[in-house]
């Protein structure tokens, strides 16, 4: 897995609110801050604080695993495929990885 760095998270918590549809005074609010505060989060004038990063999280309905192991190519249909991936049997497993190189 790559390095992640601090701007990295800031465009993810940018994509996740755009994604959710909240507006940076919508998200503010939800969180129970000013309206300004997602604003100073986005522009890096003041730091993310870890509990601010796991509220926003709840906020955006995601985990804080889908948020760093997902980032940016987050999508609820690639993670459901990959949940029923994992559930199937080591056959099935290269079953369907077959089935995709095939399809490539």
């Amino acid at each position: 897995m790559e390095k992640i760095t601090y701007d990295e998270i800031i465009n993810r918590i940018g994509y996740f609110r755009t994604k959710a549809n909240l507006s940076l005074r919508e998200t503010s609010a939800r969180l129970g801050y000013n309206p300004q505060f997602m604003k100073t989060i986005e522009n890096k004038s003041i730091e993310l604080k870890v509990k601010t990063l796991i509220d926003f999280c709840d906020v955006v309905d995601i985990s804080l695993h889908d948020f760093f192991y997902l980032g940016k190519n987050y999508n609820k249909d690639d993670k459901n495929v990959l949940e029923m991936f994992n559930s199937l049997s080591e056959d099935s497993k290269q079953t369907i990885i077959d089935l995709m190189k095939k399809l490539k």
